[in-house]
């Protein structure tokens, strides 16, 4: 589905779109990201020797507060360049890919996952007043209080003394 054929004579620029929701991460098993609206557009420049391609990231996701758990809104407006060599094999773990001059179509699928999953804010909280009552009021420390003396250890500090 995130794939771009980019096979044939033409060199001419073409322009892709994609739309990433929740489907997308179940694919992946990735629960941390919800209600995902995300507009992905690529503009591809073709030549003989390498792919060039522009890619968009717009529109929003939900992830949850750090403090009470219930979902914040996180915008994106991002921009990527990859670019794809032509070589003998694949190779897809530096910062530009090389693909086998056999292959027709790229798969955009992982690098899509990968670069959401990387925008995820590192910390995301909502405001104090926005959290939820509940959840902060399982989070204030119980009052601090006097411990109980336990009789048996009471009877065994006697032992101790008698000696």
């Amino acid at each position: 589905m995130y794939r771009i054929p980019f096979s044939g004579p033409s060199f001419e620029p073409r322009t892709y779109e994609f739309h990433v929701d929740d489907t997308f991460f179940a694919a992946f098993n990735y629960e941390e990201i919800t209600h995902c609206d995300i507009n992905i557009n690529v503009h591809l420049e073709k030549t003989e020797r390498f792919l060039k391609l522009d890619i968009h990231f717009s529109g929003d996701y939900f992830v949850p507060c750090d403090r009470c758990l219930d979902p914040i809104q996180t915008l994106v407006n991002h921009d990527e360049q990859l670019i794809v060599n032509f070589g003998m094999e694949n190779d897809f773990d530096s910062e530009v890919w090389t693909i086998s001059a056999k292959e027709h179509e790229l798969n955009l699928e992982t690098f899509i996952y990968e670069t959401l999953v990387l925008l995820r804010p590192f910390s995301a909280m909502h405001d104090i007043k926005n959290c939820n009552p509940k959840m902060l009021a399982q989070l204030q420390a119980p009052p601090a209080s006097k411990p109980d003396n336990d009789p048996r250890w009471d009877a065994l500090k006697s032992l101790m003394n008698k000696e």
